[in-house]
């Protein structure tokens, strides 16, 4: 099995951008998305960031201990 599979991490369910809205779960399919130039938003505040003020992103978006994150 490969590294990048890693152990499955929820993303919160606020966490969006233009890829998962045209592709659904196979956003990762998305050519923009693949060349790093998809933008992240975030569902509650419509801006790059969250009610936390952190980063909208798939990274921070996973992180259980955000208070405004939500289970997808």
């Amino acid at each position: 099995m490969s590294e990048e599979a890693g152990e499955y991490r929820p993303r919160c369910k606020h966490l969006y951008c233009k890829a998962m809205l045209v592709y659904g779960e196979s956003f990762a399919l998305d050519p923009d998305y693949q060349t790093g130039l998809g933008e992240f938003w975030c569902l509650r505040t419509s801006r790059g960031h969250g009610p936390d003020g952190d980063e909208a992103s798939l990274e921070g978006c996973t992180d259980p201990a955000r208070s405004c994150f939500r289970a997808f």
